[in-house]
């Protein structure tokens, strides 16, 4: 039997929360007069988009802004009209997000359904640490979410598809709950994109990808996940097959 209880780790966007919010900011912005290289436009979708902004996204940040005024050089050859985009786009996604996401159906409830059968959660996501606390604080989940790990500590443990973020989460939980010598074999991260993939094997950890998020299924058969769901509603019925060496109630 392990010496710890089963660990779930969790993406954020395209996982808990349907951040439609973002990607109809980026479709609104690809309308937006800015000088744009449309060459470059007419292969660019409002996924490519946000990827490009929030790769460099951080408040009060100047490298930061250095970062995303080469993302979007091709794209928006100038450099003032670069900047009045980047500005306005923040501000757009600000709004965009909490008008139009939201948790996906069920959400809270199987979280508090794991939570219940004694699994340990936690959260590693490469999107900004206030909007995570937010979201966790509006959609009352916040107690079973005590730790995670957000872009802000990028600098510190980089960010997915490195290893570092789920193990650092897992270095602070092990702290956390004083728990054992972490069996790697009882720890999985559910994620919605090739990277969370490729993050959970660094880690050495189990993989899940869900269907909920941006990737397709052959996208995530390609990296061959341990599990594919179509989102985490599935997970509660899975766990003796996700954790088969714990004995749950």
């Amino acid at each position: 039997m392990p010496t710890h209880p089963p660990i779930l780790l969790f993406d954020v966007d395209g996982v808990l929360l349907d951040s439609r919010g973002h990607f109809l900011a980026a479709l609104a912005s690809m309308h937006d007069r800015v000088n744009w290289n449309y060459e470059i436009l007419a292969r660019t979708t409002s996924v490519d988009i946000i990827r490009m902004f929030e790769s460099g996204a951080k408040k009060r940040s100047i490298p930061s802004l250095a970062t995303m005024l080469k993302n979007f050089k091709d794209l928006i050859p100038s450099r003032f009209r670069r900047l009045v985009y980047i500005a306005k786009m923040g501000k757009r996604i600000s709004k965009y997000d909490w008008k139009f996401s939201d948790f996906f159906p069920g959400t809270e409830k199987t979280l508090r359904n794991l939570h219940s059968k004694g699994i340990i959660l936690g959260a590693a996501s490469n999107s900004d640490g206030d909007r995570i606390s937010k979201w966790f604080k509006l959609k009352n989940v916040d107690d079973l979410f005590p730790l995670y790990i957000s872009r802000d500590e990028r600098k510190t443990y980089g960010v997915k598809p490195s290893p570092g973020p789920l193990l650092a989460l897992l270095i602070k939980i092990k702290k956390y709950y004083n728990l054992p010598r972490i069996d790697r074999n009882n720890v999985a991260f559910v994620g919605d994109l090739i990277t969370d993939i490729q993050a959970a094997k660094r880690a050495k950890i189990k993989s899940i990808g869900v269907l909920s998020g941006h990737s397709v299924r052959a996208e995530l058969e390609y990296h061959n996940p341990d599990f594919i769901l179509p989102d985490i509603t599935y997970i509660p019925k899975m766990l003796p097959k996700i954790f088969p060496n714990y004995k749950f109630d």
